[in-house]
């Protein structure tokens, strides 16, 4: 039982989303950059993209013992997969105060 997916994707049939997305994220990234929220907007990012980047390594941390073992609120002993993600975050904060 296929998924029903092409056997090959011409960049062609790609180009035009692709530089849709482009041009809608560079308008979203000024809008941003004079923003109120934008220093809010980027901590939140920086969680997200940890528990985006374990879980694209196959493990799973939720967002909200992140928040809570970030603020050293933690209930329980963090897991390994926690601990994981908490170095990104902190790895992600240090690259982005770098670019500043």
């Amino acid at each position: 039982m296929g998924l029903g997916l092409p056997g090959s994707v011409s960049f062609e049939r790609l180009q035009a989303p692709f530089e849709s997305a482009s041009d809608a994220l560079a308008r979203f990234d000024e809008r941003l950059r004079s923003s109120l929220v934008a220093e809010a907007f980027a901590l939140r990012a920086h969680f997200h993209d940890a528990c985006a980047a374990l879980s694209r390594a196959g493990e799973f941390v939720q967002l909200e013992d992140l928040v809570l073992h970030d603020a050293g609120m933690d209930v329980r002993t963090p897991t390994h997969e926690l601990v994981r993600a908490h170095a990104v975050l902190l790895t992600r904060r240090r690259i982005a105060e770098a670019l500043l």
